[in-house]
């Protein structure tokens, strides 16, 4: 009877070593990424979806008061800056300090329409829209988004704040190629800044601070988020230029792309009084002097870098298809030879950064340098993505 029962015990021990050692069925290998709640998973790629990358091409430009005559007339303008976005192809361009217009307007003095027709879709073959710009400040200039439609689709805008000019936020997203088989939105969210310049720093930082704290309060986590413009700003210990880059929460810290993730320079950061170490990313002047080619905007060469595009932790990180692609940060037109010279002097070398008709056509166009980005969008494969944050009033 032992031995039976010994036997029967060595019987099971054996079905047990071969039940171990089965192969084991598994599900389809997946792809982790991680949230600000941590791991998820990421399915497999749906049926007759298409495997695609997209580069976005992003702007920003001060256009010293297009419109106001000023500087000559619209038609003469307009042929300076074909050829300036002929050579840079932006897909999200904005344009700071445009003469304020009627922004229900169809007619002529609707600036926004004139760039579009005259200038974007003139040398794109109707690729460019303008998002719905708004002037509720009554200001004597605002910034307008323009945007390639077969690129992105506008949503919506809203104001996030109103003094002496409007701070809004723009909302947009990819015409993903795969988006009526996924159901899965890839938003991208803009706010265009055009804050007050001199000294001191009192009126801008008090705009920055404010709209940044609105967009702190209206995101539990910022989303796919650019913030660009003309910020005016002298140095990185201003109050508003902190508070765009510093929070408490780390998922609401925006980033300057040439200090971080690039590392190209540091902080803390004196770019007016120390110029030498920030020649090539200066944005103020594209002009020596005071006269040439006319007496409008500042002077002195560049001097000075007020123009920045500023870039949320899920674009530096890649979190959510869309991608801040690395050392893409540019101001163009500046080959790091500018200080206190023209655009386009021959002293102390040729500007060979650009062709010498887009360098020329900086020079007769705006009294600043314009600064871009690229992106990298990943097309949705798997309707999966992080949650954008729930919008709060």
């Amino acid at each position: 009877m032992k031995i039976k029962t010994a036997i029967a015990f060595l019987i099971s021990i054996v079905f047990m070593v071969v039940g171990c050692t089965k192969t084991v069925k598994t599900t389809p290998p997946v792809t982790k990424t991680t949230t600000p709640t941590g791991p998820i998973v990421i399915p497999d790629p749906l049926p007759n979806t298409v495997d695609k990358t997209d580069t976005l091409k992003v702007m920003a430009y001060n256009v010293l008061n297009y419109g106001n005559l000023c500087q000559g007339s619209t038609a003469t303008l307009n042929g300076y800056f074909r050829t300036i976005i002929q050579y840079a192809q932006p897909d999200l361009l904005s344009c700071e300090k445009m003469t304020a217009f009627p922004v229900t307007s169809t007619s002529s003095d609707n600036l926004a329409a004139v760039i579009t027709d005259s200038v974007l879709n003139a040398v794109s073959n109707g690729r460019y829209a303008y998002a719905t710009p708004t002037d509720l400040s009554g200001g004597s200039n605002m910034s307008v988004l323009f945007y390639n439609k077969q690129k992105l689709t506008f949503v919506k805008t809203e104001t996030l704040y109103l003094y002496l000019t409007d701070f809004d936020l723009y909302k947009l997203y990819y015409n993903d190629p795969n988006l009526a088989i996924t159901h899965d939105t890839t938003y991208l969210y803009v706010v265009l800044n055009h804050t007050q310049s001199g000294t001191p720093s009192t009126t801008r930082d008090m705009q920055v601070s404010t709209y940044m704290g609105d967009l702190r309060a209206k995101f539990a986590y910022f989303p796919n988020l650019i913030n660009m413009g003309d910020f005016n700003t002298a140095n990185s210990y201003e109050a508003g230029y902190q508070s765009i880059i510093t929070s408490t929460d780390s998922t609401k810290r925006m980033s300057d792309p040439p200090f971080y993730p690039d590392k190209t320079v540091k902080y803390p950061a004196e770019w007016e009084d120390n110029a030498t170490a920030y020649a090539s990313e200066l944005t103020t002047s594209t002009r020596a002097l005071s006269t040439v080619p006319n007496s409008c905007g500042t002077n002195g060469g560049a001097k000075s870098w007020y123009d920045h595009i500023f870039i949320s932790p899920w674009l530096v990180k890649g979190s959510n298809y869309i991608s801040y692609i690395p050392n893409s940060y540019a101001t163009i037109g500046n080959d790091g030879k500018r200080i206190g010279v023209d655009i386009n002097s021959t002293s102390p070398q040729v500007n060979t950064s650009a062709p010498a008709a887009v360098i020329n056509a900086l020079f007769q166009f705006s009294n600043k340098y314009p600064v871009s980005i690229k992106l990298l969008i990943k097309a949705n494969r798997n309707a999966y993505s992080i949650a954008d944050p729930t919008e709060k009033n």
